[in-house]
């Protein structure tokens, strides 16, 4: 998912993800996180600082495939004409398409305004390889903005104890917008962007889980969306997630 997905490289999603994972075998099972972001970062963009980043999904297990659906939302603690918030509904299926290869599917709504006051619909289509590194691919093709995104990431998880771990991921992504008025001038021009994150998880018990962590995040692009952005970023996250 955005995922998916999401606001790029949260510990939100992390936890998601190593949420899953943990379920005893069953037909749905359902999540929510409240973490915060010192800086909300989206694809290597500055959005707002202080940003709270809660989310909740759902899951539907069954024997050839999987269907979830969520919310992820970006909610900046102070508000002006350049950081507002942003709502993301989405829907996707995944499924076992080779030994430990699945393929991921799905589409997000998204209201998102820090640049330009519209909401989009997005598509994604994803390769992931349940190994060591966890390495993922996937495309992503905004249909109202005309914006193509392909992004890789991996990750791996060093054991401490039964209870706790440290995660570290890297990601890299290219995007290329298309000739939007408000966003790039009516020029078609990308972007690309790179980062990682670093990570310490402690499990509660087997349904609750905190992590806490750095990131850094580089874009260098063709055009300038906000006079403040810097091309570099380090920031810290922190996040709470608990489910059945």
């Amino acid at each position: 998912m955005n995922i998916k997905t999401i606001a790029i490289a949260s510990s939100a999603l992390l936890s998601v993800l190593n949420f899953a994972q943990a379920q005893e075998e069953g037909d749905f099972s359902a999540s929510a996180t409240y973490a915060y972001e010192s800086e909300f970062i989206y694809r290597g963009y500055v959005v707002a600082d202080d940003t709270f980043t809660p989310s909740v999904e759902g899951r539907v297990l069954g024997e050839t495939f999987d269907l979830y659906f969520g919310l992820h939302t970006a909610l900046p603690v102070e508000k002006d004409d350049n950081r507002t918030k942003m709502h993301e509904y989405y829907l996707g299926t995944n499924f076992e398409v080779a030994e430990d290869f699945k393929l991921d599917v799905g589409a997000s709504f998204i209201d998102f305004q820090p640049f330009r006051d519209d909401s989009a619909v997005e598509t994604f289509l994803g390769l992931t390889w349940e190994g060591p590194i966890s390495p993922a691919v996937y495309f992503y093709y905004d249909v109202d903005n005309e914006e193509i995104t392909i992004e890789a990431s991996a990750g791996y998880s060093f054991v401490i104890d039964t209870n706790s771990a440290v995660m570290l991921t890297g990601f890299a992504g290219n995007s290329e917008f298309g000739p939007d008025e408000d966003l790039t001038g009516g020029i078609d021009t990308d972007s690309t962007y790179y980062g990682a994150m670093l990570d310490y998880s402690y499990s509660f018990t087997r349904y609750a889980r905190m992590t806490v962590g750095v990131r850094f995040a580089n874009v260098d692009n063709d055009f300038d969306l906000n006079e403040d952005l810097d091309e570099s970023r380090f920031w810290w996250g922190a996040s709470f997630t608990a489910g059945f």
